[in-house]
């Protein structure tokens, strides 16, 4: 009868073994993608001497996690498995021949939230040509997942730069920035 029952036990304790790491599985296969967003904000950078600096700060609303609720109402900002920024565009509204993004050799954009307000790098430009430009495309740095930024409604970007030589107009800019938001169990 104990050897019955010992041998009862061992095999729960397999069953118990084999299905735990199953529940596992299934759960990180629910997730939920909500999509690619898009974060349009006006900034303005005031003009410039040379040299490297922050050119200007904007911010943003948004509520992730109604846009998780949409898609799936049992699941919230608190369920985000990744962030990622997909692209980020800039554009002057009011270039002058002189004053346009060929101006800057350098530039990135950092992001901070009200959940974490520290600045991360997202997307950075080393080398940009002296040429006339009103667009902008900055490349961002897929290896950076933002889900702890991301949980939080208020987003604030920082564009910073290397002024390669004065500039006299206050430039009127246009961000586009593109993201994906996972969320799952």
């Amino acid at each position: 009868m104990k050897i019955l029952i010992r041998s009862l036990g061992l095999v729960a304790v397999l069953a118990m073994s084999t299905l735990l790491p199953s529940c596992d599985k299934v759960k990180d296969a629910i997730t939920i993608n909500i999509g690619t967003q898009t974060v349009t904000a006006d900034f303005y950078i005031t003009p410039q001497e040379t040299g490297t600096k922050e050119l200007a700060i904007f911010q943003y609303g948004i509520n992730i996690d109604s846009l998780i609720k949409i898609e799936s109402p049992d699941l919230g900002i608190g369920n985000i498995k990744k962030a990622k920024i997909q692209s980020v565009n800039l554009t002057f509204t009011n270039a002058t021949q002189n004053d346009h993004f060929g101006a800057f050799s350098a530039c990135e954009l950092g992001l901070a939230s009200s959940s974490k307000p520290e600045y991360t790098v997202v997307a950075a430009l080393t080398s940009n040509p002296e040429t006339y430009s009103t667009s902008l495309d900055i490349p961002v740095n897929a290896n950076v997942d933002l889900k702890d930024y991301f949980r939080s409604s208020v987003y604030y970007f920082k564009f910073s730069g290397t002024t390669r030589r004065a500039t006299t107009t206050t430039l009127q800019g246009k961000a586009t920035i593109k993201f994906d938001v996972e969320a799952g169990l």
